[in-house]
């Protein structure tokens, strides 16, 4: 394995010039937007670590080390994640991991920790792992990985040597997505917020042909054509619990670009081009107020997803929100 997108060489070229001069910091927080490749970096730069004979951009493939990782059997490489995707990482997951590094390790070399994702810790797991993050064992790194490093505990992000993964460029992003024959790669990419693993993703799990039903309910509430109670769980089913947070974002895209309607911006001006004259036709319908107060409740909503309330029903407030609006016929 080795780096694993062209736009991550600058980042693996300073980790491994680091490691050999004996200067790598023992915490290390990946951060950056989703769906740039962190955690793939991170498991490729923890192979390397782990490798008895690396090369310079990639593990040798042939060691013991290697071997064992390839089977996914190396006792060196440990992961520590939510029990349940969305949930929080418990202190006493925090202490089992604590007891196992705490252990004389399997190899003469290193033994690497990932965390992600980091700033789902707890409270009481965060100031767990602190400790260890002021003294960890010899040859001991962890590697932290956030999408929203600002919700860590600052003791934690003190305790590590940040390092941002900044959203590669659009050339490197369209060149990586033709390279995997992505149908419509200008507009996935658009619709992902330039992150092309997110692009990639929403291709791969026919995302536009979702986008495209979510867009055609949006159009029916606003007609009054369908019941938003039924409305939510189809977007909660069919968007969120596959492209996450991506469909609201797919829905602060189609307000921002009503509001440019109003505004008086021109089709050209809007990011949803193939959803342009329906978008201004919605915008036409509302005021400037009232298409306000609905990006507000949507920011919200975005908000509130990320922690542990209820999906559903903020998803039901935000549809009875759009389709209660006052229109011009």
């Amino acid at each position: 394995m080795s780096v694993t997108f062209p736009w991550q060489t600058t980042s693996w070229q300073n980790l491994t010039n680091s490691q050999q001069q004996k200067r790598l910091a023992h915490g290390l927080l990946f951060h950056g937007a989703k769906g740039i490749g962190k955690m793939l970096f991170a498991v490729s730069f923890a192979h390397w670590l782990l490798c008895e004979q690396p090369h310079a951009d990639k593990p040798c493939g042939e060691c013991k080390a290697c071997l064992m990782l390839k089977a996914d059997s190396n006792p060196d490489l440990l992961y520590l994640t939510p029990e349940e995707e969305g949930k929080a990482i418990k202190v006493d997951q925090v202490r089992e991991l604590i007891n196992k590094i705490s252990l004389t390790g399997h190899s003469q070399g290193y033994r690497v920790i990932i965390i992600s994702p980091a700033d789902a810790l707890n409270i009481n797991a965060s100031n767990s792992l602190l400790k260890t993050l002021e003294e960890p064992p010899e040859n001991t790194v962890l590697i932290l990985i956030s999408d929203k490093p600002s919700k860590l505990m600052p003791t934690i992000r003190s305790r590590t040597q940040m390092i941002r993964f900044d959203l590669p460029t659009e050339e490197q992003s369209l060149a990586w997505l033709k390279q995997l024959d992505t149908k419509q790669p200008e507009l996935v990419l658009k619709l992902s917020g330039g992150a092309p693993l997110s692009a990639a993703t929403m291709s791969e799990n026919e995302g536009l042909a979702i986008r495209e039903k979510l867009f055609t309910n949006w159009k029916e509430l606003a007609a009054g054509q369908a019941d938003a109670l039924e409305s939510a769980s189809m977007w909660v089913k069919d968007g969120l619990k596959v492209f996450e947070n991506l469909p609201l974002h797919w829905v602060n895209s189609w307000l921002i670009d009503m509001l440019r309607s109003l505004h008086g911006g021109p089709i050209e001006s809007m990011s949803n081009v193939d959803y342009a004259q329906t978008l201004q036709k919605l915008a036409g319908q509302v005021d400037l107020k009232s298409l306000y107060g609905l990006l507000d409740r949507l920011n919200d909503t975005i908000r509130l997803n990320d922690t542990s309330a209820n999906q559903l029903m903020l998803v039901e407030g935000l549809l009875l929100h759009w389709a209660g609006l006052k229109r011009q016929v």
